[in-house]
């Protein structure tokens, strides 16, 4: 079992208070307004950890900097193309991965990422 620092369970907050599923860096930055001492690598190493034991959940976004989510169910996102925002995404039938799968397979998660515009950037580009 891996011990919990003091770094890591400010690390564990910092993710559990911000719901735009910041990436490692902007974790950092929060971070480094009150705790000016602590490293990157640390920030890195302990989101690391946290997401192995399940605290936190990766999201990894295809060209682009994972983001960390502090629900770890499985649950889908949206990603904006124009403002690079991610957030959850509720899906109005519910997702059941084995649904999807060829016989014989077991799902025990799932990540369904959907790539948009989001309301905001629409409404920019329509008027």
């Amino acid at each position: 079992m891996k011990r919990n620092t003091i770094q890591k369970i400010l690390i564990a907050d910092c993710v559990r208070s911000m719901d735009d599923h910041p990436t490692a860096d902007q974790i950092y930055d929060a971070l480094t307004l009150k705790y000016p001492g602590i490293s990157k690598g640390t920030v890195y190493r302990n989101l690391g950890t946290l997401a192995q034991e399940g605290t936190v959940r990766r999201v990894a976004v295809a060209n682009a900097p994972d983001r960390f989510d502090h629900t770890t169910v499985s649950h889908a996102h949206f990603r904006c193309r124009l403002c690079g925002k991610v957030f959850d995404y509720n899906i109005k039938e519910p997702v059941k991965a084995d649904d999807a799968l060829n016989p014989g397979l077991k799902a025990d998660d799932y990540e369904l990422i959907f790539t948009g515009r989001c309301i905001n950037c629409k409404e920019d580009n329509d008027g």
